[in-house]
């Protein structure tokens, strides 16, 4: 388990889990506009936070991109990090004390970044995807915080944050 002071890898871990529940509560909010695709967006950020937050802890700031002159590759005056599909990547070929994310959880990510990048810079009509998509967007959570606990600790658990929904029970006539 890494322990973070204050500093640079905690301010970003705290973005992660903040962008994580704004997440959830921006799903589980009734009559929500673009519900599931600020939920995809929401947790795409908190994943490449999660994972900015890792590198920053365990490598310094190696995770920025570096021309082939050794000069970090900048994008608005200020340096690119590595996007998700990266930050994974680099992940599972690290040597660490931490277990690589599942084939599962792999899966699961690079259909959401998939599904992130249609939303940003494509088409997008997620008006009837949400009770499709309610499964994989539980397991990009669920993942989320395994991973959280398993690399900074239960004190990072967003789990004791987030409180069960109540699902809307038809009424029903009892018959006599």
């Amino acid at each position: 388990m890494i322990i973070l002071r204050l500093g640079k890898a905690k301010s970003i871990l705290d973005g992660s889990i903040n962008s994580a529940l704004t997440a959830v509560e921006t799903y589980n909010r009734p009559r929500t506009m673009f519900r599931i695709e600020n939920y995809i967006v929401l947790m795409i950020i908190a994943w490449t936070k999660l994972f900015h937050a890792f590198f920053q802890s365990e490598i310094g700031e190696k995770y920025f991109y570096k021309e082939k002159n050794g000069r970090y590759k900048k994008i608005d005056g200020e340096k690119k990090a590595w996007e998700l599909a990266e930050c994974i990547k680099e992940y599972q070929k690290m040597r660490k004390a931490y277990p690589n994310l599942s084939e599962a959880t792999v899966a699961n990510l690079n259909f959401f970044i998939g599904l992130r990048n249609k939303i940003e810079h494509r088409y997008w009509d997620g008006s009837s995807l949400d009770i499709l998509l309610f499964g994989e967007c539980q397991a990009l959570l669920f993942n989320y915080e395994t991973l959280v606990v398993t690399l900074f600790g239960d004190d990072y658990s967003i789990n004791t944050c987030l409180a069960y929904s109540c699902p809307l029970m038809a009424s029903r006539k009892v018959s006599s």
